[in-house]
């Protein structure tokens, strides 16, 4: 997990082929032009999903196999959980064609996402995003996942 400031997003761009096009995309899109959905920035590997929706007091914990995920939040205030993968226990299949998993509850590390701050999720993260810090609000998120 990385967590910094787009200002500084160039730093990680050689230990991440395709983040440099993620993080140019986040830097370069006006969000208020664009409407929720999914958009390929690289082909099938950078992505980015638009999202719209209001935090939740206790949402699923989730992991990736196959994509690192930038997230970055462009309107409201969340908190993303971490920690790390190993430990913790699938509560369902894992999920091949959206590669997650979502896991069960664990006492975790929050940070919370608001103003230029992004986060990197690696396949050994678990996470919890859409946690709501306080009263839940509405949230507008950009998450970009990069194919390893």
């Amino acid at each position: 997990m990385i967590i910094d400031t787009l200002k500084y997003g160039h730093h990680y761009y050689d230990m991440l082929p395709g983040l440099d096009k993620a993080m140019e995309f986040i830097k370069s899109t006006d969000f208020s032009k664009l409407a929720a959905g999914r958009y390929e920035i690289d082909g099938k590997r950078v992505i980015a999903l638009i999202q719209e929706y209001d935090t939740m007091d206790n949402p699923p914990w989730e992991s990736h196999e196959y994509h690192v995920d930038v997230q970055y939040l462009i309107n409201g205030v969340e908190e993303i959980g971490y920690h790390p993968i190993k430990g913790m226990n699938p509560k369902q299949p894992y999920n091949i064609q959206d590669d997650y998993d979502l896991l069960h509850d664990v006492d975790g590390s929050y940070v919370t996402l608001k103003d230029d701050v992004f986060m990197l999720l690696f396949p050994q993260d678990g996470h919890q995003p859409r946690k709501a810090s306080g009263n839940s609000v509405p949230v507008r998120k950009c998450v970009i996942k990069i194919l390893l």
